[in-house]
């Protein structure tokens, strides 16, 4: 069994046509499974029995008092080998952005605490934590995971400011890059 968590009913941009091979489990209508990604006894009653979770831009939005635990129920569900592969914004390299003058500090706030317009589209678009690639693999080692970091591409700065727009279109298309962690249950 194969979940992407939080994933959307179109699909992953970096799963591609990978993307049939796993469940959708997203509280967004049209996913194959409408669930809390964070209930995983839910809609995984057994332990050590799927063999990845994939999360795309979505580890950042499991609300901070539930982080540890899911992680904990994450390693329980998987099979021995099995893993998990978040792929999210990276936190140190937006903030160098900031701090080398490349992105003003409204564009980078912006980019790790999603604008007004996402969240009041969607609660669960709001940002409760962020990493860097060396804290997010330190927290899956600290969980009994073999974890390492993976080069997982740029994203095109492409937000939008509720008072200045033409702020934001002087930086669109800033490459902001990704994280990418994979993390094996031992």
């Amino acid at each position: 069994m194969k979940y992407n968590l939080g994933g959307r009913p179109t699909g992953s941009h970096f799963l591609g046509n990978r993307s049939p091979e796993y469940k959708n489990v997203n509280l967004e209508e049209g996913s194959d499974l409408p669930y809390d990604i964070t209930e995983l006894d839910k809609f995984i009653p057994e332990d050590n029995v799927v063999e990845e979770f994939f999360m795309e831009h979505t580890l950042e939005h499991v609300p901070i008092p539930k982080y540890k635990e899911f992680l904990s129920d994450l390693h329980r569900k998987l099979k021995p080998g099995g893993s998990i592969v978040v792929i999210h914004t990276d936190a140190g390299h937006v903030i160098n952005l900031w701090q080398q003058g490349h992105l003003p500090f409204r564009c980078m706030k912006k980019t790790l605490f999603p604008p007004a317009d996402y969240v009041a589209w969607n609660p669960l678009m709001a940002h409760q934590n962020m990493w860097t690639g060396g804290d997010l693999v330190m927290d899956f080692k600290a969980m009994g995971f073999d974890a390492q970091q993976f080069n997982a591409g740029f994203w095109d700065y492409d937000l939008t400011d509720e008072f200045y727009p033409l702020l934001d279109a002087t930086y669109q298309k800033v490459q902001i890059k990704n994280l990418g962690v994979i993390a094996i249950k031992i």
